[in-house]
Formats: C-alpha cells, structure tokens, sequence
C-alpha cells in the first residue's frame, strides 16, 4: 500500500489491522505544494493534520516584522498545530513549508471517525502526543541548559538536513541569537 510509511510510524513495530489500514487510506489525500507555501496561518482552525512524505517545513511566528522559527519538520515526520487540530481553536503560528513537499493530509472529521470505529487508535493519538511533547520538553532544556554554541552543534547532528533548507536568518532565530553570533559559531565549529 503506498501509505506504509505512515502506519509504519503510527504503529511501530505492530501491524495495524487491515480494515484500519484500508480505511485510512480512503481517507489520505495526497497534496503538493510549492516551496513558501504557508498551509496554516494564525486564526484558521487546523482541519487537517499530515504527514511529509517528502519535503520539510517549519513551525513560526512573526515578531517586528521578522519570521520567528519555533519547530521544524522533515521527511518521515508527522505535521500538526497539536491544539488547534485537537481542540479545533483557532491556530496562534504559521506552518510554511520550506521546499516543494508532497504531504499526506487526513482530516479532522477523519480522524474523529477512525477514533470512534477502531478504539486502539487512540494509543496511535497517545503516541503523536507524547512524541511532541517529549520533543517540546526537549526543545525547553536546551535552551535552559546549553550554550548557543552546544544548541547549534545539538541541532547540527539531530537535524542536519534543516541546515541545507532553512535559510540562515531562521535558523539564528530558532536558536534564538543573532546572525551574526550564528556566523561567528559556524566559523569556530569549523575549526574543531
């Protein structure tokens, strides 16, 4: 089936049900999109949730007229504004997507007929939730607890990809220092 990669992810090392599986994909939609193309913006209600097949994207806010990174996504990663899809409440941040990606999408409503006719897909939900806040938590720490230099290099080897799309400016500001502080970092990583 071509959504494999998808329920490989939401499954783990357990198959889903054939009927779940078959399913889930009369429900997938297939979306392309341009490289800049914001799927969310603040205010809209997200209605559906995806999966990048390939592609990344990042998570952002504006702030003085600059973009502000908070997150970001690549390949083989699931794709959601957590509480506006959830709680269906408006979203607060923008998702844009950083190169030409193909996505898989399922919407809200899907989501809520899947929950109610396979009762252990709400340990797949369980999963994606945990998974993000682990990464939220994460993410909390090593601004608490590493030097700009440490966070750059953290980043480097669990998101090297992220390098080669994001442009630098975003990537200073999700790590929440200057551009000129990133250069003066990357020089001296070089070095090492």
């Amino acid at each position: 089936m071509e959504n494999e990669e998808l329920f490989k992810l939401l499954a783990g090392n357990y198959p889903l049900r054939s009927a779940l599986k078959e399913q889930l994909n009369e429900m997938i939609k297939r979306e392309h999109y341009p490289k800049s193309q914001v799927i969310l913006k603040p205010g809209q209600v997200a209605n559906r949730a995806w999966f990048i097949v390939e592609g990344s994207a990042m998570g952002l806010i504006y702030r003085e007229e600059k973009k502000v990174p908070f997150w970001f996504w690549n390949e083989k990663q699931l794709m959601v504004s957590l509480n506006s899809f959830f709680n269906q409440s408006p979203a607060e941040t923008f998702i844009e997507l950083l190169e030409p990606s193909l996505l898989l999408s399922i919407s809200y409503e899907h989501v809520s007929e899947i929950l109610k006719a396979f009762p252990e897909s709400n340990d797949y939900i369980r999963k994606i939730m945990h998974e993000y806040q682990r990464a939220s938590e994460k993410r909390i720490l090593e601004f608490a607890a590493y030097s700009p230099e440490e966070h750059y290099l953290h980043l480097m080897k669990e998101c090297p990809a992220i390098f080669r799309k994001a442009s630098v400016e975003s990537i200073a500001a999700y790590l929440g220092i200057s551009r000129k502080t990133l250069n003066r970092i990357r020089n001296r990583t070089r070095r090492m």
